[in-house]
Order: C-alpha cells, then sequence, then structure tokens
C-alpha cells in the first residue's frame, strides 16, 4: 500500500488565526486531514477551530511529539502514514521542526521514504533576519544558548568570533524569563563595534526589531519582557 504524505503546518507567532497565515491551496488539504502530531493538543484544535475541518474536531486523531518523546514512540506516530493516511505536523507557534522537537519525525519519515510536503508560513528566525540589517546572505541559527553562565559568555564569545572571522550573522536564543540575563551577558561579553540585534515578539503587536552597536546598547537601559525573543549578532 501507498504511504500517506507528512504535511508540516506553521501555526501563527502571533495573535492571528491559523487560516490567516496559509495558502488556500494548503487549507484545503488540511481540512481534509484526520490524524495530526502536535506538540499541545489544546493548542492544536484552537489553531485548526479556525478552519473548516472536513471531520468534526472530537474524532480527529491529535498525537503528541515533544523533546521527551521516546525514539520508538516515532514509530507510534509513523503508523497512519504506514497505512496510507496522511498525517499534518504542527508546533506549538511557527513552523514544525526549526527549533522544534518536530524534526525527529521528519527524519524518521524521510528514513522510511514517506513523502514531507512543508507548507508556507512564518517563520520568527526569518523574519528577525530580514528586518535586523545584518547579513543575510550568510548566517547560522543555533538555537537556544546553554544555561550555565560560563558556558553561556564561552559560546557567546564563540559566535562573535565566528560573525568577525566569516561575516555570519549568529542568531540564539532562550526560554522568555531568561531573556534579560541573556541580554546582559551578550552587551558584557561582546566588543563595541559588533552589532546586536533584539527581535522581541516578532509579529505581536507589541513586538520590534531593533539593531544597535553593542556600545549604543550599553548606553540604554534595556528591561526585556517575558516574551519570546531571538538574538541576532554580526559585524558591519
Amino acid at each position: 500500500m501507498k504511504t500517506g504524505t507528512l504535511y508540516l503546518i506553521p501555526t501563527p507567532i502571533d495573535d492571528r488565526e491559523l487560516k490567516d497565515i496559509l495558502l488556500k491551496e494548503d487549507i484545503e488539504k488540511i481540512v481534509k486531514l484526520k490524524n495530526f502530531v502536535v506538540e499541545t493538543p489544546k493548542n492544536a484544535r484552537r489553531n485548526l477551530g479556525s478552519l473548516e475541518m472536513e471531520t468534526p474536531m472530537r474524532e480527529i486523531s491529535m498525537m503528541e511529539l515533544s523533546e521527551h518523546t521516546k525514539n520508538n514512540g516515532l514509530r507510534e506516530l509513523l503508523k497512519p502514514l504506514y497505512a496510507g493516511e496522511d498525517v499534518g505536523l504542527m508546533s506549538d507557534a511557527g513552523s514544525p521542526s526549526i527549533a522544534d522537537p518536530g524534526y525527529r519525525l521528519v527524519i524518521e519519515a524521510q528514513n522510511a521514504d514517506i513523502l514531507v510536503v512543508p507548507f508556507v508560513g512564518p517563520s520568527s528566525i526569518i523574519l528577525a533576519l530580514m528586518g535586523s540589517g545584518l547579513n543575510g546572505q550568510s548566517f547560522a541559527f543555533n538555537g537556544y544558548i546553554p544555561k550555565d553562565v560560563e558556558e553561556l559568555r564561552k559560546r557567546i564569545r564563540l559566535f562573535e568570533s565566528l560573525a568577525l572571522k566569516l561575516g555570519q550573522t549568529q542568531i540564539y536564543m532562550d526560554t522568555p524569563y531568561r531573556n534579560q540575563k541573556l541580554y546582559e551577558h551578550t552587551v558584557s561579553v561582546c566588543n563595541p563595534n559588533t552589532y546586536l540585534c533584539i527581535a522581541l515578539n516578532v509579529g505581536g503587536e507589541d513586538g520590534y526589531i531593533k539593531t544597535m552597536s553593542i556600545a549604543d546598547w550599553r548606553k540604554n537601559d534595556i528591561q526585556l519582557p517575558k516574551q519570546p525573543c531571538l538574538f541576532l549578532i554580526n559585524r558591519i
């Protein structure tokens, strides 16, 4: 039997509804789906609620995938695909597989020769890079930075050295409640001539993308709220 298709479905990173961020032809495929792999079922149902699903929500299968999902659990999530049914993969916010545990299911699907089709949607990483004014020709998304302070500061120095050596924009992040500490470490570690972009709550009504030299950031009393935030550094 022919296997199903794994569709990668982006979700809003702001207050918009799912129907407002997807292409019409992609929505036409999503509303037919009966199986989803999601981070949080409650969030997934809320997002799908803006679409006219052909199957009642209570009858739609919501299989969970998180960083704690074991490898044998991934094979269980693929079962509908092996049975010829299509599956939608959704993260809580943004694009599946990007800073998201969904990549583990995607590589399992690739290894099983299952067709993987990503849909177009918002990515805070790309939006931040676009709005930063820093090099978009060569960049690296480094994900979450270490929690240990000494390791964190070493990693920032490494990112800065790569930016200086390669001209490559370095992007990193932490959980929102550690935004302020990460900001303080960044401005204390980096050279005054290095440029730092803060991309806070990108796409939200109160979000912003601001780029200045470290020297200029040090002149300001910055207090970052506990909202999703990306840090981008490079030399100009």
